[in-house]
Order: C-alpha cells, then sequence, then structure tokens
C-alpha cells in the first residue's frame, strides 16, 4: 500500500502530519488485519473500531455524561461511546467514531477520558480537539483517495485539470459553483461524510505546485455550509471543460431551445 500522507497533486499543511501518519498507519493496521489490499470506501470506522484494533465499542444513551456529549473515548480503558442521538445522521456518527479514535491512538498521555460536545472546547483542550478532528478527516478521507476521486471527477465531468485546479484555489464564483455543483455532492456521497468534514479536508489540502494557498478558499468554509446567495451561480455551465458564467439571453435559448 502506498503512504497516502505523501500525495503526488495533494498535501496536508503544515502542522498536521502527525495526523496525518497515524491515520494511514492505523488505515494500514486494520487492513492488514482484515486482509485487505487497500481500504474499501466509505471506510467502516465503526466495524474496524471494534473487529481490527480490539477497541470496544458502544452505542447508547451519554447524557449522564452530559447534555451535549455526542462522543467519548475512555482513553486508559479502550472503550469508545457514541450517542445514539446522532445514528440518523450518518456523516456525523461516522465522524465522531473516527474523531474519539482519534484520541484513543494519540493522547494516551494526555488525559484518561475524552468527551465530545456541540459547544467548543476550553482553551487547553483546543490543540486536542483539533488534532482528533483532523486524524478523523485523514482516516475517513484518505490522501491518496481523495486524489484519486477529484482527479476522477475532473475528468469524468470533462474538465481542464490544471483550471480547475487553479480556479478551485479562488474565491470567485466560477469556484464556488465547482464546490458546490460538482466537487462536494461527489466526495460526501464517496467517502460517507458530511459536508463541513468535507470543507474542513478540503481546506487542510494544499497543491504541491502551490503549497502557499489552500486548496478550499478560507472565505468560502462557511459560505459553502449556507444557502447560495449569488444568482450567478445560476449561470454558469461548463465551456471547454472551463467553468464560465453565460449571459441571460443565452440561457433563455437554452431552456427554449433556441
Amino acid at each position: 500500500m502506498a503512504k497516502s500522507h505523501q500525495g503526488r497533486v495533494f498535501v496536508p499543511r503544515n502542522g498536521l502530519l502527525r495526523a496525518e501518519q497515524a491515520a494511514w498507519k492505523c488505515i494500514e493496521r486494520c487492513c492488514a488485519k482484515l486482509e485487505l489490499h487497500g481500504p474499501p470506501m466509505p471506510i467502516p470506522i465503526d466495524e474496524w473500531i471494534e473487529t481490527a484494533l480490539d477497541i470496544r465499542f458502544g452505542v447508547g444513551d451519554l447524557s449522564h455524561l452530559g447534555d451535549d456529549v455526542l462522543g467519548a473515548a475512555f482513553v486508559r480503558d479502550r472503550e469508545i461511546l457514541v450517542s445514539e442521538r446522532i445514528l440518523e445522521h450518518n456523516g456525523r456518527f461516522r465522524f465522531t467514531c473516527a474523531h474519539e479514535l482519534g484520541h484513543v491512538l494519540l493522547h494516551q498521555k494526555h488525559a484518561a477520558v475524552f468527551h465530545e460536545t456541540r459547544e467548543l472546547p476550553h482553551l487547553e483542550a483546543t490543540k486536542l480537539e483539533r488534532q482528533a478532528d483532523r486524524f478523523a478527516a485523514a482516516i475517513l478521507m484518505p490522501l491518496n483517495l481523495m486524489e484519486q476521486t477529484i482527479l476522477a471527477i475532473c475528468d469524468e465531468e470533462q474538465l481542464d485539470l490544471e483550471f480547475c485546479l487553479t480556479e478551485m484555489m479562488m474565491p470567485t464564483v466560477e469556484s464556488e459553483w465547482l464546490w458546490r455543483a460538482i466537487f462536494l455532492p461527489r466526495l460526501t456521497r464517496q467517502f460517507g461524510v458530511s459536508k463541513t468534514a468535507a470543507v474542513i479536508r478540503c481546506g487542510d489540502l494544499r497543491l504541491i505546485s502551490d503549497p502557499s494557498r489552500s486548496f478550499l478558499p478560507l472565505r468560502f468554509r462557511d459560505r459553502l455550509l449556507e444557502r447560495a446567495t449569488d444568482l450567478n451561480l445560476r449561470l454558469i455551465r461548463i465551456i471547454g471543460g472551463r467553468p464560465a458564467v453565460i449571459s441571460h439571453t443565452a440561457e433563455r435559448k437554452t431552456y427554449t431551445g433556441g
């Protein structure tokens, strides 16, 4: 198996290498234990926790741990619990499983118990919680498979690869359309994650050819999670492999068959 934290097109941003390497090491360990030639998609994270990693796993009522607790990692006891309230939200459930796994594998020396809540963690825990988030994103969306999927999307949609990868880093209406209409829907389905998780992951990637800029523009991170408001998004079509805003006149001709 290839080292997925060393991509051919993308690299993680500075500071994420430990979480990236730990996630891929975990994937390799699970594949070896289960005699798999490569990771299946989506990663069956809840199954792997028990069957491949020998960590006790359960789903239930966690209200006794706090009103907003969605998951808990008992590091020394090697046990992960996830709230039954998020079972119907597959992306949230899977990310919580992976997040708690990150605590068990990375933070044995920091605390015996970790609780994930909807609230922002206090200042001392922020670094550990962010690292667990990045581990979760890396194990659910392995770098090499992200690359393969993004390149496959470009090929299937007949997109100009070099132009679109560069355009997607720009805060333009064409970039927003590419993310909203083509890439995020496919990534969330392929990897079984929420839109929020996909946005975080793509925001942490850098093109090897341009490592100074985020692959997903910073100003888009919140915007892409909200309803689209730019009316020009409705006027974009792929022309010659590139997104372009067409005129209202051209749009009317398209709809009327002219």
